[in-house]
């Protein structure tokens, strides 16, 4: 199952069954019956993540069932499709930067650091970041430098195997 799909999933449950099945849905008007023109909308996006050759998606259907926050959802959901999914985009350069997105700035990559235990800064990490011990930005906004989840991640995950390998390689007498 596509990572976009498991998204819809986690907001609408109710699809996981119906998307085993996802071929014969459109064919059957009982199983569309039950749902919204939001929810109708969304299993054809997420049907159309699983088999883009055999079923189609009308963006229209963005257009004409969706507004605000779950149109902004639907666009991300499309974005990290064609990114993570599929990987028709493989250096993208356009990003929805806002609160709560899956990008950090240099003071939430630092919190997120801390937050697991290890000990950054704000100052520590731009430090780090000048001497080149930490990954370049995955976006540069106006200056600003953001970093991706995922890339935070990995540097957390690299930091933590290499402060435990000091520690273990250390010989404590008494």
């Amino acid at each position: 199952m596509k990572k976009a799909t498991q998204r819809i999933i986690e907001k609408f449950p109710m699809f996981k069954e119906k998307l085993n099945d996802y071929e014969n849905i459109f064919l059957s008007e009982e199983a569309l019956q039950e749902l919204d023109e939001i929810q109708k909308t969304f299993l054809g996006l997420a049907c159309f993540f699983e088999e883009p050759e055999k079923i189609s998606f009308d963006l229209g259907y963005l257009y004409r069932s969706l507004d605000n926050d779950w149109l902004e959802f639907a666009l991300e959901l499309m974005t990290e499709y064609f990114r993570e999914d599929t990987y028709l985009i493989q250096k993208p350069s356009y990003s929805l930067i806002k609160d709560g997105s899956d990008y950090f700035s240099l003071t939430q990559f630092a919190e997120e650091l801390s937050n697991r235990g290890l000990r950054y800064d704000r100052q520590k990490l731009n430090l780090y970041f000048e001497r080149g011990k930490v990954p370049q930005p995955d976006l540069v906004i106006g200056g600003v430098k953001y970093w991706s989840k995922k890339t935070v991640q990995l540097y957390g995950d690299q930091e933590e195997r290499r402060l435990q390998g000091s520690v273990k390689g250390r010989n404590f007498r008494y």
